[in-house]
Formats: structure tokens, sequence, C-alpha cells
């Protein structure tokens, strides 16, 4: 009987511990994937910021827009 709840017992812990790290894992990667968007100063389209061309201060989504 011990050994059944040994076993019992064991499986719970690495149930919660195999739940626990999972959760760690989706939000890092949330993190990791969110970028900040910026809205074009001509057409206002939302890109992201590291696709941006910024002129003088302005926010441009294209080269093209940008002169």
């Amino acid at each position: 009987m011990s050994y059944v709840l040994a076993l019992l017992l064991g499986w719970v812990g690495f149930s919660l511990i195999k739940r626990l790290m999972s959760q760690g894992s989706v939000s890092s990667s949330k993190k990791k994937t969110g970028q900040k968007m910026l809205a074009c100063s001509v057409c206002e389209t939302y890109i992201p910021e590291q696709d941006a061309i910024i002129k003088n201060g302005k926010i441009f989504c294209s080269k093209e827009h940008s002169e």
C-alpha cells in the first residue's frame, strides 16, 4: 500500500513541476515575440519598430513615404 502511495505522490509532484515549467516557457516566449508597433506618418499603417524608417523625427513605413 505504501508503494502505491509513493507512486501516486511522485506522479502528482512530477505533473505539477511539468505544468509550472510549461507555463514559464509560454510567458517568456510571449515576451520575446512582442514587438512595438509604430504608425506611419503618411498612411497611418502600423509597422514593427525594427522595420520603421525614422527621418526628421517622423516615422515612415517605406522609403517612398519618407521622401
